[in-house]
């Protein structure tokens, strides 16, 4: 049966998220039977060893392993004609 982590570290979690951008209600941690923290985001659900979770975590949240993809804009794409010379 999966565990809760401990309030400590559910407050570091959503100080983390905040400080980054991120609605902390958009992501869940929990401590599975094996030991390992299961943490999930709007992209993906990811596990770290219970040790170092936090750390390992946030080096992913910094690289936006967990963040949704962007869409590309709407419209047409601008085709730029030729390139500049240098003369």
């Amino acid at each position: 049966m999966n565990q809760p982590i401990t309030p400590t570290e559910s407050q570091l979690l959503a100080n983390l998220l905040l400080a980054s951008g991120r609605d902390p209600a958009s992501f869940s941690a929990v401590v599975q039977p094996d030991g390992l923290v299961r943490v999930s985001g709007p992209k993906g659900t990811a596990f770290y060893p219970r040790d170092s979770w936090f750390t390992r975590f946030s080096r992913h949240l910094d690289k936006s392993f967990f963040d949704p993809e962007v869409p590309p804009p709407a419209g047409p794409r601008v085709e730029r004609k030729g390139t500049a010379s240098l003369c």
